[in-house]
């Protein structure tokens, strides 16, 4: 996994590339803390995350709700098919929004 981050005023966006697995779960969590510590709101570009198993999934969720106590957002862009189906069936695409590209959802961070 390999994880590109860019600071745009107050939203972090971190591309994510290859595979959340839970080998990776602590290098994504490090990452994801230390935007949360500078209460930024965050941009998550999946366009290039080939796998996500169940131990990433909570990971999500975890900061789903961290993010939701600080009154920020924390979204995702750009996911492709099969991941896009695992969050149906998981029902996390239920909580956390989807946009089809990082700029739509830092477009719609700007506009809350």
């Amino acid at each position: 996994m390999k994880i590109k981050s860019r600071i745009d005023e107050s939203i972090a966006i971190l591309e994510i590339e290859g595979s959340l697995s839970s080998e990776e779960k602590l290098i994504f969590e490090k990452e994801i803390n230390q935007y949360v510590e500078k209460k930024l709101n965050l941009v998550l570009d999946l366009s290039k995350v080939t796998f996500i198993d169940s131990t990433t999934l909570g990971s999500l969720v975890k900061y789903y709700s961290i993010y939701r106590k600080e009154n920020k957002h924390i979204l995702m862009a750009s996911i492709n098919r099969q991941i896009y189906d695992v969050f149906q069936l998981t029902g996390i695409a239920k909580q956390i929004q989807i946009f089809d590209s990082t700029q739509k959802a830092i477009d719609f961070i700007r506009g809350s």
